[in-house]
């Protein structure tokens, strides 16, 4: 791609896409036309990035599913980042999930196809479509790029959130793919499939506030470490994890078919499980404040050691992206601070302000 192209965005109100946008405006030259499901959030933005308003336009979609949503927009952009993703309901994650996943996916191969400039798709995925998290403690197996999860439809309509949202990860992927087969030669793009583990780092999305019911690695370390605050907690954390900067650096270099080959997946995670039982420790020890305000947990082996997991083989990525990644502990100190500062902004400690139940305590 050229010096200079025109970015379709979706997800820049969530963590990663708002990681994303602050590198495409600090790295690049680009013009990005941000996909937003509500119109309101387009001021918060443009008063943002005041100093960038010429080089962002927006494209109000309240619904991605619906057939032909990104046509219009897709028409004159030469690359698609898309990081955005239904979060489900648990009252039907068929409906609420695993369908609208590859609506949403379809609907952008389609917008691609139909496009005479679109040369290439980015595709956030997660890593969960590779590794299965019955397989974590199982060190006799190697999860390689070619690796698929095997959990049903059937599992995966039961619940709970994380076998959904795999499983509507990997059937759109598996459908992607397919589809791909189907229109060579007639589509005139090719796409990169990222697969990022637990995300972890700082959260630069307009109006951030601390979400403890977000299944991501930022939601689930801001519970761990802030709300639950016991050691099963910090225990039960995804091990495979990686910085929030790092995984957006990965997609912005994806828009070089030089650098990076299209048509592939990658999988991306830094190369030590976490322990977040160690790592709340050090940050308690050497971060002033902290020490008060972080749960102290009884020194116990890691369940997450390296030796009695399973491989993940990132050979092949690291060939094309590097591995110099952010560590485990730069990286959740971010997000620890994110949570602090906003506790004293507003004068609240979080675990008095959310009620465990996706509220706030009156």
């Amino acid at each position: 791609m050229s010096n200079q192209e025109s970015i379709l965005l979706t997800g820049a109100t969530g963590n990663l896409g708002a990681v994303i946008l602050d590198q495409l405006l600090a790295i690049t030259t680009h013009s990005i036309n941000i996909v937003l499901r509500r119109e309101n959030a387009i001021h918060t933005l443009r008063t943002k990035y005041k100093t960038s308003t010429s080089r962002l336009s927006f494209t109000v979609i309240p619904d991605l599913s619906v057939p032909h949503a990104f046509d219009e927009a897709a028409a004159t952009a030469t690359a698609i980042i898309h990081c955005a993703t239904p979060l489900g309901d648990p009252s039907n994650w068929l409906t609420s999930i695993i369908e609208p996943t590859w609506a949403i996916d379809k609907n952008i191969l389609e917008a691609a196809k139909n496009s005479k400039s679109l040369k290439r798709v980015i595709i956030c995925g997660t890593l969960l479509q590779a590794v299965g998290r019955k397989d974590l403690l199982d060190p006799t197996i190697t999860i390689t790029e070619t690796s698929f999860i095997d959990t049903t439809l059937e599992e995966a309509k039961a619940g709970p959130w994380v076998s959904a949202y795999a499983f509507a990860k990997t059937a759109a992927e598996k459908k992607m793919w397919a589809w791909l087969d189907e229109n060579t030669g007639s589509a005139g793009f090719d796409v990169v499939m990222l697969l990022p583990p637990a995300i972890t780092g700082r959260s630069p999305q307009v109006g951030y506030k601390p979400m403890m019911d977000s299944p991501g690695g930022i939601g689930r370390v801001t519970n761990a470490l802030f709300v639950g605050r016991k050691g099963e907690e910090a225990d039960a954390f995804f091990p495979w994890f990686m910085d929030t900067d790092d995984v957006a650096r990965t997609h912005i270099l994806s828009l070089s078919p030089t650098k990076v080959p299209g048509n592939k997946r990658y999988l991306l995670t830094h190369p030590d499980p976490v322990n977040l039982r160690s790592i709340t420790k050090e940050l308690r020890d050497k971060e002033t404040g902290l020490k008060d305000r972080l749960p102290e947990f009884a020194e116990t082996p890691s369940v997450w050691a390296k030796e009695k997991m399973v491989k993940i083989d990132t050979s092949k990525t690291d060939e094309v992206f590097g591995t110099q990644w952010k560590n485990a502990y730069d990286s959740i100190k971010a997000t620890v601070m994110d949570v602090v500062q906003w506790e004293n902004k507003n004068g609240v400690e979080i675990g008095a302000w959310w009620d465990g139940e996706g509220g706030v305590c009156s």
